[in-house]
């Protein structure tokens, strides 16, 4: 896979004992697309490229900032101060890492109307999604074009990685036919983010897409992980046995994928003129009691019985109710996004 002036260049990796019976070369002619390149997706990425994977492409939708530098493992103070957009950044220095990689940035909302473009003709699917409803969209689209995933997420000191290789493992949905409130709320915006778990988890991620993309088999994966940094414990959850044969599942056993046709999605549009972005989430996304117990050390909060209000990261954000959200002043639909998923519903 390599020319002459970088021979060599994987040889440690191979002298591993589980990957002396495969062909790593192939990994040169593999494409992987990273969606979200944050703690994890950004890590993730890393690893591959240097791992000698040959086409990565990232995809996300912010911006870097201070705040994400303790725990995002590609970007600079430089990065933050100019606020590079992530996906942009991200390429830039995954490039001065492999000049043998293809590298692809991509500054996207991944949603249900580009979601399968985006990823077409990928060989992996790498989750680094920092919200459910974008992980479940993922889950729907690696089922319905039966591409590999691997889905991982992490808060505090918690994470948890599961490779699915659809039509022969449990996906997503095989877990949380209907997830509940709570699963969307296990995020670092509420629990916070020890560095080491999110580079813990990256690494348990990139050996389940290693193992995928070198065609390894199912009897390689690991299933379900769960890890806890803090207290050093790394455990498999028993899964029930996998049936080709029907499930009770809605993606990979009724092949209803509601998150692709939409059904569960975020929308947002730019109202004219004063910088406001109004959102829209699915019914019962916005609980104004919690949003107003998570901010209420933030002196700009102001509650009311149908919004709350609060200034944060330079933006004003109104949160109805109703389930629509009006954000002053996020610089556009991306961004505006991004801030929903990590002060409203994070």
């Amino acid at each position: 896979m390599a020319d002459s002036a970088s021979a060599g260049r994987y040889s440690v990796v191979e002298r591993v004992a589980a990957l002396r019976t495969v062909d790593y070369s192939q990994l040169a002619a593999r494409r992987v697309v990273v969606v979200g390149c944050g703690a994890l997706g950004s890590a993730v990425a890393m690893h591959l490229v240097r791992g000698g994977v040959g086409n990565v492409r990232v995809i996300d939708r912010d911006v870097v900032e201070m705040r994400n530098l303790s725990h995002q493992v590609l970007y600079t103070e430089q990065d933050a101060a100019l606020g590079r957009l992530k996906a942009e950044a991200a390429a830039t220095h995954l490039r001065g890492l492999n000049t043998g990689c293809v590298v692809d940035g991509v500054v996207a909302d991944y949603a249900p109307g580009n979601a399968v473009q985006l990823t077409a003709g990928a060989d992996l699917l790498v989750d680094g999604a920092d919200n459910l409803e974008t992980k479940l969209l993922l889950n729907d689209v690696a089922v319905a074009t039966a591409t590999p995933l691997v889905y991982a997420g992490c808060a505090g000191t918690e994470g948890s990685v599961l490779a699915v290789l659809p039509g022969v493992t449990h996906c997503l949905r095989c877990l949380w036919p209907t997830p509940g409130a709570a699963a969307a709320r296990m995020t670092c915006e509420t629990r916070g983010l020890l560095p080491a778990t999110a580079a813990t988890v990256a690494a348990l991620q990139s050996t389940e897409a290693l193992k995928l993309l070198l065609g390894l088999g199912r009897d390689s994966l690991c299933g379900l992980l769960r890890i806890d940094v803090w207290d050093g414990v790394l455990r498999r959850v028993p899964l029930p046995t996998f049936s080709a044969g029907p499930r009770p599942c809605p993606a990979c056993g009724d092949r209803d994928f509601g998150y692709l046709r939409g059904d569960h999605r975020t929308t947002a549009r730019e109202l004219c003129g004063d910088d406001t972005v109004l959102l829209s989430g699915p019914a019962g996304a916005t609980d104004l009691g919690r949003l107003q117990q998570r901010h209420r050390a933030n002196t700009s909060l102001r509650a009311r019985p149908e919004c709350v209000q609060i200034e944060i990261d330079g933006c004003r954000i109104v949160a109805f109710s109703s389930g629509r959200t009006l954000i002053y002043g996020a610089g556009g639909l991306n961004r505006a996004k991004a801030l929903y998923a990590r002060h409203v519903i994070g």
